[in-house]
């Protein structure tokens, strides 16, 4: 009857630890071993080609010296010795030949030892030599903070990307986020939910010479820097149709087959409204730059039948073809159908009635595009309680700074000389990003770098999907794993880990006739970490797995609280002054005077 071996009992990562520092030991025997036997081979090829010599010469092969070979062959000219030269040098051939021959066995022999001393493998974790060859350990202004051993931060340098997989209430924050926003520096984009990060780190980011921008369009104190999406549109009107279809996707994303009509008519009707606009300022010097507040307005009518509204709209002088196409189309619905086609066209535009909204996107203090040519750092505050109605406007703001940052190579342009990085913590809290999806493989290209925080994976496909997520994660060269709390991840992140080789002695009693008891070394494959050692990791350590290194690292989490280093850098925030809410008043005023267009005439026109 068969009887299956009995589990390794290294229970625990340290456990593991110590087999494998015996694997280690053994490693190194071996190595010396081969170094050794390399240093006597030409000692042994010196001794054995003399004694051939000698025994070819027909002398007493016994009183052979070290170098009895060597002054043989130096004097192999000499007249009384040329005779006898094929007989030196056939002594030399077969004496190197046998010592050469005897030495490359042994080490094939103690290689092959030392592979199926490892034939489950040979993971292990990264020591010290191994994070100095590979750079953690220099400081340099593009490089991510993700963890810390022996005292010394690991920082990740260059344009690599970096994911954390971290439980809620795990220490991400302190961590991960607010130690790069405290050393990082280079250009930041942070996702800041709570505005704890703002609070902490922009007073040090200021002083290392960053523009400190805070977007917070929810601001119950109102406090927030404003950005307007519709500045990015181009002046161009052959460019201008297309920046207003992405941003009218944006707005009203792909859905359900069955949704695709009124997502079509939705975005129809927006390229309409938001065309007249764009038309009516390029008509009138004096008009300011179009909002989405002020689309919102402009399709909410004056009081009459919407129709009609939207007929005399049509008739403006100084409407485009396109703009005339796309209120065709909408017109031409039937009127339920019209009034479902407007209900879907206002409902995500429904957010801009409130005001700290309409105020925060009614004009811009910096400019997306700037990111890459100063230093800049740009904190988007979201408050906990309004992460549903914001998701919109932020998913709008990363896609439209990924997208204006996504145009031109730095070598083709010298004063984009910097990097950003986008520090998106509650990466998946924003709702599907498409652009991030589309563009993970190329924005490091362009100086652009991702550090997202998720909570799992599970977490990252409901969002992205499967395909999509793994996508993701492949093209981030470098992943932190705090302590998992599902069983799936664990599982997954055990196999990432590899597995290892370890030795057990099983002992053998024979109960016959004759007893007798036999030791023997077994060979067993056991995970670097099992799930259940990952789950229980605890709350200071964390593994780094990186595409560069051949190693898992195993090294402490940072807290910035306990480290002088990160605490000497905290200073008071900047002050953000209030949005001022009555500015857009006479933009309402303004566009809603401009709305009711003069009957068109051809004096007009001309």
């Amino acid at each position: 009857m068969a009887h299956r071996p009995r589990p390794a009992r290294n229970a625990n990562p340290a456990a593991t630890l110590n087999t494998q520092g015996e694997g280690s030991t053994l490693n190194n025997i071996h190595l010396l071993t081969a170094a050794a036997l390399t240093a006597l081979s030409p000692v042994a090829a010196a001794f054995l080609c003399g004694y051939l010599t000698l025994l070819l010469l027909g002398l007493d092969a016994g009183s052979v010296e070290f170098g009895t070979y060597y002054r043989y062959l130096g004097n192999i000219d000499h007249p009384q010795v040329q005779p006898f030269a094929w007989r030196i040098k056939t002594a030399g051939a077969i004496g190197c030949g046998l010592v050469l021959l005897t030495w490359a066995s042994l080490l094939v022999i103690l290689f092959k030892l030392r592979s199926d001393g490892n034939i489950h493998g040979r993971a292990r974790f990264a020591r010290m030599v191994d994070l100095m060859r590979t750079g953690f350990l220099k400081h340099r202004d593009d490089g991510i903070v993700v963890g810390q051993t022996r005292g010394k931060l690991l920082r990740l340098s260059g344009q690599q990307f970096a994911i954390l997989a971290a439980p809620t209430r795990s220490g991400k924050g302190v961590g991960v986020v607010i130690p790069n926003l405290l050393d990082y520096r280079e250009s930041v984009v942070v996702l800041d939910i709570k505005q704890e990060n703002f609070d902490l780190t922009s007073g040090w980011r200021r002083s290392i010479g960053h523009e400190v921008f805070l977007f917070n369009p929810f601001a119950e104190d109102r406090r927030s820097h404003r950005w307007n999406p519709m500045t990015y549109v181009s002046h161009d009107p052959a460019l201008r149709v297309s920046d207003l279809q992405a941003i009218a996707a944006m707005l009203y994303p792909d859905g359900d087959d069955k949704d695709r009509f009124w997502t079509s008519q939705a975005r129809n009707a927006f390229l309409g409204f938001a065309l007249y606009l764009f038309e009516r300022a390029d008509a009138d010097a004096g008009a300011p730059r179009p909002t989405l507040g002020e689309v919102l307005r402009l399709a909410s009518g004056d009081g009459t039948e919407l129709k009609a509204y939207i007929q005399k709209l049509t008739e403006a002088p100084f409407l485009g073809g396109q703009a005339r196409t796309a209120f065709s189309g909408l017109l031409s619905q039937a009127d339920v159908t019209f009034a479902s086609i407007i209900g879907t066209f206002r409902e995500p535009l429904n957010a801009w009635l409130n005001p700290i909204l309409d105020a925060a996107t009614s004009a811009d203090d910096c400019r997306l595009e700037d990111v890459r040519r100063r230093r800049m750092t740009i904190y988007v505050g979201i408050q906990p309680n309004k992460l549903a109605e914001s998701r919109l406007i932020v998913n709008l703001f990363f896609s439209q700074l990924i997208n204006v940052n996504t145009r031109t190579l730095p070598q083709n342009d010298p004063s984009l000389r910097h990097q950003c990085l986008l520090l998106m913590d509650e990466f998946t809290s924003i709702g599907r990003v498409d652009i991030i999806a589309k563009a993970v493989a190329y924005m490091a290209g362009y100086n652009l770098r991702l550090l997202p925080i998720i909570q799992s994976m599970a977490q990252l496909d409901a969002v992205y999907g499967k395909e999509l997520s793994r996508t993701l994660i492949t093209n981030h060269a470098l992943q932190i794993i705090y302590a998992p709390r599902e069983q799936q991840d664990a599982n997954d992140y055990s196999e990432m880990l590899g597995y290892t080789t370890i030795r057990r002695r099983a002992r053998t009693r024979s109960h016959g006739q004759g007893r007798s008891v036999s030791d023997n070394e077994v060979l067993e494959k056991r995970a670097l970490m099992l799930p259940q050692e990952l789950k229980a990791m605890g709350p200071e350590k964390e593994i780094v797995i990186y595409e560069g290194l051949a190693h898992p690292v195993l090294c402490r989490k940072i807290r910035y609280y306990r480290d002088r280093y990160f605490t000497g850098r905290l200073m008071a925030k900047v002050e953000v002054k209030p949005l001022d809410l009555e500015r857009i008043h006479p933009r309402t005023e303004f566009v809603q005077s401009r709305s009711h267009p003069a009957p068109f005439s051809p004096a007009a026109a001309d």
